[in-house]
């Protein structure tokens, strides 16, 4: 017998769920032939599940109202951050060790090979992901922290940008070669998802992963 009657999104599956289980012992009882037991089974488990997706609502929301919280904090401490960072790297005594020790981009001194295994050696590049409705800001580069002094190593193309659904198959999103890429999601629930990505060079090659960035997206 098909299925695709039952609604498969939680909320509207609910609805669904509440009106079965709230007319069907009537009808059930008028029509005959129907077990009781079986009749037991859905009007119980509606009562779970009400007093399950319940919990779940409330958790969900509370996790909404705490990333708000904590995106905000974020705006203002980044604020602050970069102002630090643009006066670091005017300042005339910082060494490009104290940079590396501090994070920041540590300009280039000299021309960059062009080598065929070139882009195999380098260090992947450093992801920072943002979870929006439906869509993931993917930050990439050598200083994803800060667009304004973030880039690329010279030779590259851009960046390889791959994504999966929890532990689901990886998929070849986009070569991007600015950061950020706006990755929008066809999503009806919440995901968790993981990103990667690797250096493209201008003909193609690309290099090693980056380690792998984690977020949690909702509709």
């Amino acid at each position: 017998m098909p299925r695709y009657y039952i609604p498969n999104p939680d909320a509207l599956f609910d609805e669904w769920l509440e009106n079965l289980a709230n007319q069907l012992p009537a009808i059930a009882t008028a029509i005959g032939g129907i077990p009781p037991a079986l009749v037991t089974d859905v009007t119980t488990g509606y009562a779970d599940w009400d007093l399950a997706y319940d919990a779940h609502t409330v958790a969900h929301n509370a996790s909404q109202a705490a990333t708000e919280v904590k995106d905000g904090v974020r705006v203002t401490v980044q604020t602050a951050a970069q102002a630090i960072a643009q006066l670091l790297q005017k300042h005339p005594n910082l060494t490009d060790a104290q940079r590396e020790t501090l994070g920041l981009t540590v300009p280039k001194r000299a021309r960059t090979p062009s080598s065929p295994d070139y882009v195999v050696n380098l260090p992947p590049p450093l992801l920072l992901l943002e979870a929006r409705r439906a869509m993931v800001v993917v930050h990439f580069g050598l200083n994803p922290q800060n667009e304004k002094l973030n880039g690329k190593p010279d030779g590259i193309h851009g960046a390889k940008i791959w994504y999966r659904i929890e532990t689901g198959p990886w998929q070849d999103v986009a070569l991007d070669t600015n950061s950020p890429y706006n990755h929008n999601l066809n999503i009806t629930e919440p995901q968790n998802l993981e990103y990667r990505a690797q250096w493209s060079d201008n003909k193609g090659r690309t290099g090693i992963f980056s380690e792998t960035a984690k977020c949690a997206v909702t509709p």
